[in-house]
């Protein structure tokens, strides 16, 4: 098998430098086999043949992955099999959810880009999309799930939607007097002291305003000797592109350098390598490893189906960067716990008010003015979002938060409105795919609820 890296990167090609001046990447990447989309969705209902997993076992690494074709179903369902993995465990009484299920919502209207007008069931079910699940709650019972490429039980992965756990956590410690967001973040993180990292607060690496050059964007992501690219190389225990070393992610992180046209706070850069840093943080402070401060402090208290798998670094670090896998339900679950609806899936309160205030309290909307997530916004709700906070891309006036992750997965919580809605998908961003109105979807259903 082989070891690659999480993100969109060169390394992973293993190309000569004069082979990547001279060929598109991501053209190369789709000539592998399993890259390109064949299969349906529900395909991933049904076992894979051992020749496909295999085949996708020989071909494993992130830049394969990224290309979200016919393996990528396969990894998006089964990355404990791939990676070291940790288990948070729910509360043993489990408690199914109520399903009290609105038909009319199937006709609920979206407009997408690439085909016009659609109606919320003919969009779930369009092959356009590449949606898996997708489920929406409202006042703790689940009022609309399509299942169109995963049963029920099966785990998938969360991708980037899981950092809204990194930042709830810190919430509740910041809410307890164990962390002070406007201390640096080197004052919990010493491995990381002496370095650029000295001038950043903890609430600029919640709110991915570091001024430090780790953006993940196009040009980083092509780059296969980038602060993003070594970063993630170093997470799947790859070695550096330009000289075949292995480092840690903090080796990555001590050598990122500042922008000469930026400042702490300044603007929202978003980058993962400032999620697993918080997480090392919430470790040293809780004296534990991440899967068990999350078990702790959330999922002991949640009636989930299963539990939480979490998948790590070769040394063991928690990657809750992303690679977080539930059921679909169980997603939904994570989110109804930020509603007035809480008891419908836990024991007791896990989200109080405090946590949702530090929240919705703590962006700054001149840093998400013209950012690239700002844009996302538009193209997923069709309506511009205000600003980010506390590891949530998107915040709305009127209190709604969310969280995007790659290859189409989402979640959407809207407290005021009693509502949650989840989607997890496959969805490459290539060959015409990569649209994804779900969100958009999900917010006109939280809407159209909250007038009844």
């Amino acid at each position: 098998m082989k070891l690659t890296t999480i993100a969109l990167t060169l390394s992973t090609l293993a190309l000569s430098a004069n082979t990547i001046a001279a060929e598109n990447p991501v053209e190369a990447a789709l000539r592998a086999p399993g890259a390109m989309v064949t299969l349906p969705v529900e395909s991933a209902k049904q076992p894979f043949s051992n020749e496909f997993i295999d085949a996708a076992r020989d071909e494993f690494n992130n830049f394969h992955w990224q290309m979200g074709g016919d393996h990528a179903l396969y990894y998006n369902m089964h990355m404990s099999e791939f990676m070291p993995t940790s288990v948070s465990a729910p509360s043993d009484h489990f408690k199914p959810l109520i399903k009290n299920i609105h038909p009319e919502l199937a006709s609920l209207k979206v407009q997408t880009e690439s085909k016009g007008e659609m109606t919320m069931e003919d969009y779930l079910a369009d092959p356009q999309f590449r949606t898996q699940g997708f489920m929406l709650i409202h006042k703790g019972e689940i009022v609309y799930e399509a299942y169109p490429g995963m049963k029920p039980t099966d785990h998938h992965i969360w991708a980037s939607a899981a950092k809204t756990t990194v930042g709830s956590v810190v919430a509740m410690l910041v809410e307890e007097g164990k962390i002070d967001q406007n201390s640096k973040i080197t004052d919990y993180v010493p491995e990381l002291k002496g370095s650029v990292w000295d001038d950043v607060s903890v609430l600029n690496a919640l709110n991915h305003a570091t001024g430090l050059d780790n953006e993940e964007t196009a040009e980083s992501i092509m780059n296969p000797d980038s602060p993003v690219v070594r970063f993630f190389a170093s997470a799947f225990g790859s070695p550096r592109f330009a000289t075949g070393e292995q480092e840690g992610w903090v080796d990555v992180a001590r050598d990122t350098k500042k922008l000469a046209d930026d400042a702490p706070g300044q603007q929202f850069r978003y980058a993962s390598m400032n999620t697993i840093v918080l997480t090392k943080m919430i470790e040293h402070i809780e004296g534990t490893n991440w899967a068990k401060v999350f078990e702790d402090r959330v999922w002991s208290k949640v009636n989930a189906r299963q539990p939480m798998l979490i998948n790590q670094t070769p040394e063991g670090m928690a990657i809750a960067v992303g690679l977080v896998s539930t059921t679909l339900e169980d997603m939904a679950r994570w989110g109804t716990l930020f509603t007035p609806s809480w008891s419908a899936v836990a024991d007791e309160p896990v989200i109080s008010q405090a946590v949702m205030d530090r929240i919705h309290n703590n962006g700054d909307k001149n840093a998400f003015i013209g950012t690239s997530k700002e844009q996302s916004s538009l193209h997923a709700f069709n309506e511009k979002a205000s600003y980010n906070s506390y590891q949530f891309d998107y915040i709305f006036e009127d209190g709604a938060i969310a969280k995007s992750g790659n290859l189409g997965q989402f979640i959407y919580i809207d407290p005021d409105r009693d509502f949650v809605g989840v989607v997890f998908a496959t969805n490459p961003y290539h060959s015409g795919y990569g649209e994804s109105k779900a969100p958009a979807l999900m917010r006109s259903a939280a809407k159209a609820l909250a007038d009844k």
